[in-house]
């Protein structure tokens, strides 16, 4: 059966994650250049790790500030293997100490072809949602990107309490949309929350994975926004 709905991740699907601007700039300031894929590439690498050591701990606001020292300290180290530990670790305290300033600096960005596949999938008269792991007020951000206009839905685990890979997050989306699971098709970088979590609801998933650098996953995947069409059928 044809695929009536497309749901979406916001960072790193849609969204070029603010943590990789500000991983870049403070690395461009310390003299290294790094392109914004493979930075990508590196956190991604390091997210499993970091979600089987801190996912499940309740944490005080220094615990995680901490906890995300450690997830830049990992993906330094997967940038630059070869580097002592104790630059890793002085980058990766450069990187939060910098973060609140930077954050406030880096404006907004979306991949580039993220607009030219939303519209055609509009015009097409797909149903368009966004699914994301995000603060509550992720909503706004959504309206300063300009995508509330393809959006039939946005669906935010800081507002409806349920975070992927729950089932239940995607049932929201799935009851907004009005369609069934085996119509629906979830978009996400992140295999074990956007891929696994859309099986467990019944939805067909497709990774993303901009640098082809997932491998080993059993999963469709595309490099581009603009393939999705190739499983849409």
């Amino acid at each position: 059966m044809s695929i009536k709905a497309v749901f979406f991740d916001l960072g790193g699907t849609l969204l070029v994650m603010r943590r990789d601007r500000i991983f870049r700039r403070v690395l461009s300031e310390e003299g290294r250049e790094a392109n914004i894929e493979r930075i990508h590439s590196a956190y991604m690498n390091a997210e499993s790790w970091w979600l089987s050591a801190f996912g499940d701990k309740v944490m005080t606001p220094e615990q995680t500030n901490e906890a995300y020292r450690a997830l830049d300290e990992r993906t330094f180290t997967s940038l630059y293997p070869n580097e002592d530990q104790g630059e890793a670790v002085r980058i990766s305290q450069l990187v939060r100490k910098r973060w609140p300033e930077l954050e406030s600096e880096i404006p907004l960005e979306l991949y580039p072809d993220v607009e030219p596949t939303l519209t055609k999938l509009t015009k097409d008269g797909y149903f368009l949602g966004l699914i994301s792991n995000a603060p509550p007020d992720t909503a706004r951000v959504v309206e300063v990107l300009g995508l509330r206009k393809y959006l039939g839905s946005v669906v935010i685990s800081g507002d409806v309490g349920y975070t992927k890979p729950h089932p239940e997050i995607f049932r929201i989306a799935l009851r907004e949309a009005g369609v069934n699971p085996i119509d629906a098709l979830h978009v996400g970088d992140f295999y074990e929350a956007d891929i696994i979590g859309a099986l467990n609801a019944g939805i067909k998933g497709l990774l993303i994975d901009r640098e082809g650098s997932q491998v080993s996953l059993d999963c469709p995947r595309m490099k581009s926004l603009d393939e999705v069409y190739h499983y849409l059928e």
